[in-house]
């Protein structure tokens, strides 16, 4: 694991905590650089599926132009819910890193 990325995954759960949002913080990395960081922002949003793991992919996306993010990797400061975890396969990111375990909603373990 790279500390530097999961730093930068936990300054996105503390802006996520300052705009009263559940604390959860991801970067998507392709070779060796963040290219995407996101926060959840269900509240600011008023969209139940705009968790970290899902902010972070579309931003990624765009910014490659390509839903395929097959030479990426996500630091992410919680377990990903099965939603996220879907949509980490689907956009075919070949490795997680999280900070913790998430008991009440987590799917990794």
């Amino acid at each position: 694991m790279n500390s530097k990325f999961m730093l930068a995954a936990l300054e996105q759960a503390r802006r996520a905590a300052d705009m009263g949002e559940i604390p959860v913080g991801a970067v998507i990395v392709k070779n060796g650089e963040i290219i995407a960081a996101a926060h959840n922002m269900r509240e600011k949003k008023q969209n139940a599926l705009s968790h970290a793991e899902t902010e972070t992919i579309n931003i990624a996306c765009k910014k490659l132009n390509s839903w395929r993010l097959d030479e990426c990797e996500m630091y992410v400061t919680l377990e990903p819910c099965p939603m996220c975890a879907g949509a980490l396969i689907n956009a075919r990111i070949k490795t997680l890193v999280f900070g913790a375990y998430d008991k009440a909603m987590g799917s990794i373990d």
